[in-house]
């Protein structure tokens, strides 16, 4: 299992890092631009370095090192850590994380900002700015389902309120959980445990499962289908991942659902050396990775 551990949070942050040179370009700008984009990327106008993580690995880094330091799910301690995160002024945020933050960060408690940005019709769909922040919260339950679930809600809930990114989060972390175990029927297990939340929700995952079309936009149910699309249909972690950035749209976004669900299935050493050792922070990853394993199996 701490392969498993270890390549689902080592894959957020490549699927970032990999995807975030290209974001927002077109498959076919992305084909013209750069042919396969089989490396990390030197774009001058993005500024960043090859490998760099972006705010999905920062956001998924920020809840694992929460999780790790205070052995358990400390709402006020992550509260903090975001706001010290925003204050650091990020190259990146999606739109709905950069406006909840914001709001945190003049005063507001969290639960106001969160909530008050839902009813918000900017934000209608919401992002998938959530996704890879509750990650490492599948894998410190992933022995414990109820309080996977009730973990990831007020996780996810610090900045996507919505219920569609509530239970997008919930639906990811359950399909990590499954595959961290590696059940071969976690596809079906997941397709079974949707049928009864939020309809769009079961829809965006029954495409997936389906191989029907996906929305790579960047919205929290495209990524979770483009994720779990990758997962149920990538033979190796590179090839799922490659196909997951060779689509455009929010390729950092993408990237890093993809890439959790990949390393979760796939394990660490499936992921290629060259990703792993450019990746910033690669080491002090894998050992957080490791400690999260000793703490959900106590």
């Amino acid at each position: 299992m701490k392969e498993q551990f270890q390549g689902c949070l080592l894959g957020t942050a490549v699927g970032d890092a990999l995807g975030f040179p290209v974001k927002g370009l077109t498959a076919a700008d992305i084909r013209a631009g750069y042919g396969e984009v089989r490396d990390y990327l030197e774009v001058p106008s993005v500024r960043s370095q090859p490998g760099e993580l972006a705010d999905e690995g920062q956001l998924m880094l920020l809840t694992l090192e929460s999780l790790c330091t205070q052995r358990k799910l400390d709402l006020p301690d992550m509260v903090r850590r975001l706001r010290g995160w925003y204050r650091s002024h990020p190259k990146d945020f999606t739109p709905l994380t950069r406006h909840v933050l914001g709001r945190l960060d003049e005063g507001e408690r969290w639960e106001e900002a969160s909530e008050g940005a839902s009813l918000d019709s900017a934000f209608d769909p919401p992002d998938g700015g959530n996704l890879a922040r509750v990650v490492p919260v599948a894998l410190y339950h992933a022995m414990r389902s109820e309080k996977l679930v009730a973990d990831t809600i007020s996780v996810s809930r610090l900045t996507h309120w919505d219920d569609r990114a509530v239970d997008a989060a919930v639906a990811l972390n359950f399909l990590i959980a499954r595959l961290v175990a590696e059940d071969r029927q976690a596809f079906d297990a997941l397709a079974k445990f949707v049928a009864t939340g939020h309809p769009e929700v079961k829809s965006a995952v029954e495409s997936a499962v389906a191989f029907n079309s996906l929305d790579c936009s960047g919205t929290v149910l495209g990524a979770l289908g483009v994720g779990v699309w990758a997962a149920r249909t990538a033979t190796d972690f590179e090839s799922g991942l490659l196909a997951v950035v060779a689509l455009g749209g929010a390729t950092d976004t993408n990237g890093a659902v993809a890439g959790a669900l990949l390393g979760a299935k796939f394990g660490r050493m499936n992921i290629p050396g060259r990703w792993y050792y450019k990746l910033e922070g690669h080491a002090r990853i894998e050992v957080f990775g490791s400690r999260l394993l000793e703490h959900a199996s106590a």
